[in-house]
């Protein structure tokens, strides 16, 4: 298969010649602003320089070696600003992502023209330089895909379609599990932590979730395996990769056709699946392997929410349980368990639902695209204000044509051309009662919420708090309207980074 990687054009004679001398180099890069946002948009400028000419592979390269460098540390002073920011994104957050986007994009034009330089040449370079030179490429188009990701863009089809041909190529040539001085150290485990973050489905997680995910990948990627399309006794965990596409790898599962052993291979991962779950199990039973448990560093309570949330999209990915139906209406949302409770507190209640006669002063209004049994797919309004949002907020819903307000989780966010914004919820609950909740001897009441039960799909009474509340068989007591019961925490339901949502019984009422 002939390369045809997405690359600028070079142009015959440029106003400004690219700088290649090493010392030179190494005066400009001593000479950057010290404002990462600054320096980045100054180094950016300098590789558009190098990659819009005609530079001898092995000048091209060893100048974007040097780069490199400096560039993994400007994109993770970068990361710091957009990853912690809510949605949409804020002036500051997309000019801190642009940047870095900006550098992954010039180092993977530069890799890409040495690659196709250096297979053109009369003298073959050698296997490890053309198989080091692919890896930079497709390590350069890796980081490029999560900066899409924490951001909540779509990956464009050209960054799978040259990732896919730089595979390919690698493998044609037999230079894909070349032992190479980098890290990771071949190309094969290289391409395959790449193909593993979309299996994870990043829209549906918070970008400190993603590098979760991220590191997890980067140590335990090995566990899956690249083969040839065969006969397979069990579809579950497999994923069909289109070397010809422009698309990440989609689940056996749900392909529509048999693959095409000249332009198809399957990604395995049962035994990273498997492994996932047997670091979940150690964690939950408080054991600690130190050569395989990966906790020793994970003191965040969510990380066994990510386990868990692993093991389905890496071993059966989700299947969606219903239907959408289209819709073009107007829904408001209030968000974040504070401005919720705010509203239960004062709202009065009519038949077990929320009422007000009165339009919250924080609500925001957004367009309905579609809905479901299950939640409802949200466009951000162009004229509405920004209103700070997070992947697992806390939401309460409402349509303008109705009284009540329902309780739902945003789930994934995407944003798209002319910062349009889209969100998809899951309803949890018709409504919500406003109340305390506190442990036994620890401290000041603080913000909780009802949820109801909901007997045809076998969903007892929760409570909603703020994170960091739950622990198995932890006493608390629960204050609803000077009701004060003491109840202890049976089963945990959801964790997000906003919220903690658990089943409990009541032990004892102590006055009312």
């Amino acid at each position: 298969m002939a390369l045809n990687l997405t690359v600028p054009a070079l142009e015959d004679k440029p106003l400004i010649n690219a700088e290649t001398r090493p010392q030179k180099i190494s005066e400009f890069l001593a000479s950057l602003p010290s404002a990462p946002l600054q320096a980045a948009f100054v180094l950016r400028d300098e590789m558009e320089i190098l990659n819009r000419q005609k530079v001898s592979a092995d000048n091209r390269f060893r100048v974007l070696e040097i780069y490199r460098n400096h560039a993994f540390r400007l994109t993770a002073d970068l990361s710091g600003t957009y990853c912690k920011a809510a949605l949409p994104l804020s002036p500051e957050a997309k000019a801190h992502a642009a940047a870095a986007e900006s550098l992954w994009l010039e180092l993977a034009y530069g890799y890409k023209l040495s690659l196709l330089d250096q297979l053109n040449q009369l003298f073959n370079p050698g296997e490890k330089t053309l198989a080091l030179t692919i890896h930079r490429a497709i390590e350069a188009l890796k980081h490029l895909s999560m900066v899409y990701y924490q951001t909540y863009f779509k990956v464009p089809a050209s960054v799978w379609s040259d990732l896919h041909q730089l595979y390919f190529c690698a493998a044609q040539n037999s230079l894909h599990q070349i032992t190479l001085d980098t890290e990771p150290d071949n190309i094969d485990l290289l391409y395959k932590q790449t193909l593993l973050m979309p299996l994870a489905d990043p829209q549906h997680l918070a970008p400190q979730d993603m590098e979760l995910v991220a590191e997890y990948i980067a140590k335990y990627a090995d566990h899956t395996e690249i083969q040839p399309p065969g006969i397979l006794e069990n579809a579950a965990g497999i994923f069909v990769i289109n070397l010809a596409s422009s698309r990440p790898p989609v689940p056996y599962l749900k392909t529509a056709r048999q693959p095409d052993g000249n332009s198809d291979i399957l990604l395995i991962t049962v035994d990273l699946a498997r492994l996932v779950h047997k670091h979940l199990t150690m964690l939950q039973a408080g054991e600690v392997d130190k050569s395989t448990d990966p906790s020793e560093k994970k003191p965040d309570a969510r990380y066994q929410d990510i386990l868990v949330y692993l093991i389905k999209h890496w071993g059966v990915p989700p299947k969606r349980l219903y239907r959408r139906t289209g819709k073009n209406n107007i829904a408001r949302l209030l968000i974040g368990l504070n401005d919720i409770h705010a509203f239960n507190r004062d709202a009065r209640h009519a038949d077990g639902k929320v009422t007000t006669e009165k339009t919250p002063s924080n609500v925001s209004n957004w367009q309905v695209i579609n809905i479901s049994a299950g939640g409802l797919a949200l466009r951000k309004l162009p004229i509405a204000p920004a209103v700070p949002i997070r992947i697992g907020e806390l939401l309460a819903i409402n349509n303008k044509d109705e009284k009540n307000w329902s309780i739902a989780v945003l789930r994934w966010a995407s944003n798209g051309k002319q910062g349009q914004l889209d969100i998809g919820t899951e309803l949890i609950a018709p409504n919500a009662r406003a109340a305390t909740a506190r442990i036994v001897n620890g401290g000041e009441f603080e913000l909780a919420l009802l949820l109801p039960e909901l007997p045809v799909i076998r969903q007892a009474n929760t409570l909603v708090t703020r994170c960091g509340i739950y622990a198995p068989a932890r006493v608390l007591e629960l204050n609803e309207d000077g009701r004060v019961a003491r109840i202890m925490i049976t089963r945990l339901v959801e964790r997000t980074r906003s919220f903690e949502r658990f089943q409990f019984t009541v032990i004892v009422i102590t006055n009312s």
